[in-house]
C-alpha cells in the first residue's frame, strides 16, 4: 500500500522532523521563527520568554504535586528498602536539575544555536540543493529509530507508574512528567538531528568524490573548481560541528548522567521487586523494557557520532585514490593535496568539555561503570535485600 520500504521511509523521516519542529515551538523549546523569504530563522524573543516561563512553571508545579504525593502515601517497595527510596529520589532530583539546566541552556545559547541552524539551512537550500538527488537511508533510519525510541520510553513509563502494586498515580503528575520528559527528548533531537545533517552532508561529499575519481580515470582533463567546492564544503562541516558540540555539550553531559543512573534505579527496582519481596508478575517485564529502550537510546547517540566520525575517515581513504591518477591540472592536483592533508589532520570529533570523545569505546566504558556501579550498592545493601 506504502509502496518499497524505501520510498515510505524519508516520507516517515519527513514527517517526524516536522512534528519535532511544531512540538519544539509548542513547548517553547526552539524560539526561533521562520523567514520563507530568506529560508533563514529569526530569534524570537516572545518564544525564549514563553519556552522559560512556561516549562519552569510546569516543573515547579510537578516538583509540588510530586512532594505532596510523597508525603500521603510512602510505596511499598520504599518501606522494603530504603535506599531503593533515597536512589530514586536522587535520581529524580537529577532530572529536574539537568531539566532545568538545560531549559537555561536553551536561553543562553539560543545566539550559538540561530547561526548554527542558520548555517544548516543555508547549506540544505545552496550549497548541496544540487548534491540531494538521493536519498541517504541512513540518515532516515536513525530519525526514525529515535521517534521509536522517544514513545518506548513514553510506553515504559506509563506501564511503570499504572502497573507498579500499590501505586495510585496522580492524572496531572503523570501528565507532567510525560511533558517534561518529551521536552528533555526535543532539546536532545536538536543536536541529535545536527550530528545527523552534518554525517549526511559528508556523505553527499564522499559520493561525490567517489563519482569525480571514475570521471578523472575516463577523461583525466576534469577542471579543479569542483574538487575546490567540496573541499570549501568540508571546512565548512568541519567549522559547524565543533560549533554544534560547543553548544549542547553541557546538554549531552547531563543526559548521560541521567541515563546512567536511570538504568541503574531500574535495574535495582527489578531485584528488589523480584528477588527481596519475590513478587513475580507481568508488571516485571516493564524493567527490562526500560532499561532496553533506555540503553537503545543512548546508543543512537553513540552510534551517529561514530558514524560521522568514520565518514571523514572515509573522505580521507577516497582521497587516496586520486594518487593513482595523472593529472593533467596542477591546480587539481594541489587542491587534491590540500583536501587530503585536512581529512587526514582534521577529524569529526565529538569531545564534551574537551574530557572524554563520544565513542564506541566511552559507550562500553559507561555500560561497565553502571554495572559496577550496581555492585556497588547491591553490596553496600546486601543485608536490606
Amino acid at each position: 500500500m506504502f509502496g518499497s520500504r524505501r520510498e515510505f521511509r524519508p516520507y516517515l523521516a519527513s514527517l517526524i522532523l516536522k512534528t519535532v519542529l511544531y512540538g519544539s515551538w509548542l513547548l517553547g523549546l526552539f524560539p526561533f521563527t521562520f523567514d520563507s523569504g530568506r529560508r533563514q530563522l529569526r530569534r524570537s524573543r516572545w518564544l525564549i520568554c514563553y519556552g522559560l516561563i512556561m516549562n519552569y512553571f510546569l516543573m515547579f508545579l510537578m516538583v509540588i504535586i510530586g512532594t505532596q504525593r510523597q508525603k500521603l502515601k510512602k510505596l511499598e517497595v520504599f518501606e522494603r528498602n530504603p535506599v531503593l527510596e533515597s536512589i530514586n529520589i536522587v535520581t529524580a532530583l537529577m532530572s529536574i536539575i539537568s531539566a532545568v539546566v538545560i531549559h537555561f541552556m536553551n536561553f543562553w545559547k539560543s545566539k550559538k544555536v540561530h547561526r548554527i541552524f542558520n548555517e544548516l539551512l543555508y547549506l540544505e537550500h545552496q550549497e548541496f540543493k544540487e548534491l540531494n538527488k538521493t536519498s541517504c537511508q541512513t540518515f532516515n533510519c536513525f530519525v526514525i529509530q529515535k521517534c521509536l525510541t522517544v514513545m518506548g520510553q513514553l510506553i515504559s513509563f506509563l506501564t511503570i507508574n499504572y502497573g507498579m502494586p500499590g501505586n495510585e498515580p496522580h492524572l496531572l503528575l503523570v501528565l507532567l512528567s510525560c511533558v517534561l520528559q518529551v521536552s528533555l527528548n526535543l532539546n536532545i533531537m536538536h543536536y541529535y538531528v545536527g550530528i545527523l545533517l552534518i554525517f549526511r552532508y559528508v556523505w553527499m561529499i564522499n559520493e561525490q568524490l567517489k563519482e569525480l575519481v571514475n570521471r578523472m580515470k575516463l577523461n583525466p582533463t576534469t577542471k579543479s573548481s569542483r574538487i575546490k567546492r567540496l573541499l570549501s564544503l568540508y571546512k565548512r562541516l568541519l567549522e559547524l560541528n565543533k560549533k554544534l558540540i560547543a553548544a549542547y555539550e553541557l546538554h549531552m553531559i547531563l543526559i548521560l548522567t541521567s541515563w546512567l543512573a536511570g538504568n541503574i534505579v531500574v535495574i535495582y527496582f527489578l531485584i528488589v521487586y523480584g528477588i527481596s519481596m519475590r513478587k513475580y508478575s507481568f508488571f516485571l517485564i516493564a524493567f527490562p523494557q526500560s532499561l532496553l529502550i533506555n540503553s537503545w537510546d543512548f546508543w543512537l547517540t553513540i552510534t551517529i557520532c561514530n558514524l560521522t566520525e568514520k565518514a571523514g575517515q572515509k573522505t580521507s581513504t577516497l582521497l587516496k585514490l586520486f594518487t593513482d591518477l595523472d593529472y593533467k591540472d596542477d591546480q587539481l592536483e594541489r587542491s587534491v593535496n590540500e583536501f587530503a592533508w585536512l581529512s587526514s589532520h582534521r577529524k569529526f570529533q565529538f569531545k564534551l568539555c574537551g574530557l572524554f570523545s563520544v565513542n564506541y569505546k566511552m559507550g562500553f566504558h559507561m555500560i561497565i561503570n553502571s554495572i559496577l556501579y550496581l555492585l556497588y550498592l547491591v553490596q553496600f545493601d546486601y543485608m536490606n535485600l
